[in-house]
């Protein structure tokens, strides 16, 4: 067999080859070489990203004192169409500088995100077609899409000399975000337009901005920190500064205690001031990336000149390696790649008998086992259990776990088969006792309506044997009460719901009935207040129902007594603490004091007393010449 090169074990090439020159440029250069060229390839990358963020630090200013100009328009500030004009205009050209090609570009900037709609939005500020709020919002948006932006590229920017100070730089815009946030929200609050439910959201630009400040003067260099106290001052910015501290302290938006306009105008220039502080800050992060660079690269010529007497040698031998693996590198590389996205019929060729070549042959056995696994998996996938699964060897999990999975999908498959043919019969058997069920409780509440009209009946016959006026009324208010039970009881045996009673249609039949037995005017009117939706257990509407029957028949009977006319008012409302709220109203001659100070001798005070009780409620009573007015809060079951 003829040796070849080429067939040696890749080890042994490489350190034949290699080994002298690699061993010289570690000991005497390549330590520095390397780090020389990173540094400079470092700096000169975060000096990019600085400037790029610089760029988009413009965009984020403009389009916040877009928004500012916006809001201001909306809400009567002195914003002439003009001047919001000429402000969108500076807007489009930071967007053109930030997108300029001689410039590093953005991808997600140049395919539109995040301005998408900004036209759209401005046309419809300028057309008053939105209010000040939703603009706000829109904007924040906005500066919120460039402010992910700003994040990758501080990402991508990071150096362990300047990470902190573009973190710093990064939460200073940030910060300033919130700021304008918080100036748009107190803009439009001073104006009366910001709602009551927005005072969470205002308070949680309050904290962003604060942790961010803080986060800022924690990171900052020195020079930036002695700029921002010196910058970020005076009477504007104390203002704002006590402003935001009386909103965050009493947590509730209060007219700001000073004219719109004047807010306006000094909110304005303590940002301003904020800007001119992250201007100086991206300054210093650029001065010191370029000093770096400059410092990286003059260590960097003193290296080159020793490299190039062993880049020669390395590339004349690692060409010569190169050569003999390249080829198999990039075959295992393409069927590496097609087996990334599923495809499983590559194949590599075999050219050498190294570890290369063993490598090829290696993936081509795990290509032949996945497909072999693969064409199992897809019968299984198809439902075919009985699919033989090839098994080679215990160490193959792969082919273990499709078997075992195989004979799991098997066992399921028996038994889901097996439960649902239970399931459906005990479904039968429960539909079959529910329908029965249902039945017997309509039946009940039928026979139990019956027997109570059967009562009713029986008191209006006693009834018709008296002469004494006092009895027949008394057997009346009987009749009535039983009446009102079984109403109820007719209602749940002939609704959809059998242990639930809409109240509104119960009172309005209720009505109906005692108009019919007290043979009421025509020129009494009564009126009602409740939920179409209110529905009450039985538990409820029973007492319920006996104290409407008693206010109702009590209005009837002696409310109106010698008046051709009398209105009645009764309102059913769920009060703001829980409970509901009964507000039962008439118009007539007003009950006695001496009715509301009963100490219950008759029967209606008494039985209404003891149904309030029975509803866990409270009742109070309040009459004169305009008429009666009833109030009980009561729990409903």
């Amino acid at each position: 067999m003829q040796w070849r090169f080429a067939d040696l074990p890749v080890r042994t090439k490489f350190m034949f080859t290699l080994g002298i020159p690699v061993v010289g440029m570690v000991l005497l250069i390549g330590k520095q070489v390397d780090s020389s060229i990173k540094r400079r390839a470092v700096m000169i990358y975060v000096n990019e990203r600085a400037a790029v963020l610089g760029s988009f630090s413009e965009v984020i200013h403009n389009m916040q004192r877009e928004s500012a100009y916006s809001v201001g328009f909306l809400t009567g500030q002195p914003v002439t169409s003009q001047k919001l004009t000429v402000q969108q205009q500076r807007t489009n050209m930071s967007i053109q500088a930030l997108r300029d090609p001689s410039k590093p570009e953005d991808p997600k900037l140049n395919d539109g995100l995040p301005l998408d709609g900004l036209n759209i939005l401005r046309n419809r500020v300028l057309d008053r077609r939105i209010d000040a709020t939703s603009t706000s919002r829109a904007y924040t948006t906005i500066d919120h899409g460039l402010l992910d932006e700003v994040d990758r590229i501080v990402r991508t920017g990071l150096d362990p000399e300047t990470k902190d100070w573009m973190y710093a730089h990064q939460r200073l815009i940030n910060a300033k975000q919130a700021l304008c946030a918080v100036r748009d929200r107190l803009s439009i609050g001073s104006n009366g337009v910001l709602r009551e439910d927005d005072q969470a959201e205002l308070n949680d630009l309050i904290s962003q901005y604060e942790t961010n400040l803080l986060l800022f003067e924690r990171d900052a260099q020195p020079e930036v920190l002695s700029a921002y106290r010196e910058l970020f001052q005076g009477p504007d910015v104390n203002f704002l500064r006590a402003l935001i501290g009386t909103v965050k302290e009493r947590r509730m938006i209060e007219p700001v205690g000073v004219a719109s306009r004047q807010w306006w105008d000094l909110s304005l220039q303590a940002l301003e001031k904020l800007k001119l502080v992250e201007d100086r800050s991206l300054g210093l992060i650029q001065e010191v990336t370029l000093a770096n660079a400059r410092s990286a690269e003059l260590r960097l010529l003193i290296v080159m000149a020793a490299l190039i007497g062993v880049v020669g040698a390395v590339l004349v031998m690692g060409f010569v390696i190169m050569r003999g693996v390249r080829n198999t590198v990039n075959e295992v590389s393409q069927a590496a790649l097609s087996l990334s996205i599923g495809d499983v019929s590559a194949e590599v060729p075999v050219n050498s008998a190294d570890e290369i070549g063993q490598m090829a042959r290696s993936f081509n056995a795990m290509m032949d086992n996945i497909r072999s696994q693969a064409r199992s998996a897809e019968a299984i996938g198809k439902g075919n259990y009985d699919t033989p699964v090839e098994v080679r060897g215990k160490q193959d999990v792969l082919g273990v776990a499709l078997s075992r999975m195989r004979e799991n999908l098997k066992s399921a498959r028996i038994r889901d088969d097996e439960q649902t043919a239970a399931l459906k019969a005990e479904k039968v058997k429960l539909e079959e006792a529910n329908e029965r069920i249902l039945v017997l409780i309509k039946e009940m509440h039928h026979r139990v309506k019956n027997n109570l009209q059967v009562v009713a009946s029986l008191l209006r016959l006693q009834a018709g044997t008296f002469t004494d006026e006092r009895l027949q009324s008394a057997f009346d208010q009987s009749q009535n009460r039983v009446s009102s039970i079984a109403l109820i009881h007719e209602k749940l045996y002939k609704g959809d719901e059998l242990t639930t009673l809409n109240v509104g249609m119960y009172i309005q039949e209720l009505f109906v009935d005692l108009v019919r037995m007290n043979d009421v005017s025509d020129n009494i009117e009564y009126r009602t207040h409740i939920d179409q939706r209110l529905e009450f257990e039985l538990d409820t509407m029973v007492p319920l129902g006996l104290v409407l029957n008693e206010l109702i028949t009590n209005s009837f009977k002696h409310a109106f007594k010698g008046r051709n006319a009398g209105h009645i008012e009764l309102t059913i409302v769920r009060s703001p603490d829980g409970p509901f709220d009964l507000l039962y109203t008439d118009d007539g001659v007003g009950i006695p004091v001496e009715k509301i100070q009963s100490n219950g001798s008759t029967l209606g005070v008494s039985l209404i007393e003891s149904l309030v009780e029975q509803l866990n409620g409270r009742m109070t009573v309040q009459g004169d010449a305009s008429g009666t007015r009833y109030h009980i809060r009561f729990n409903a079951s």
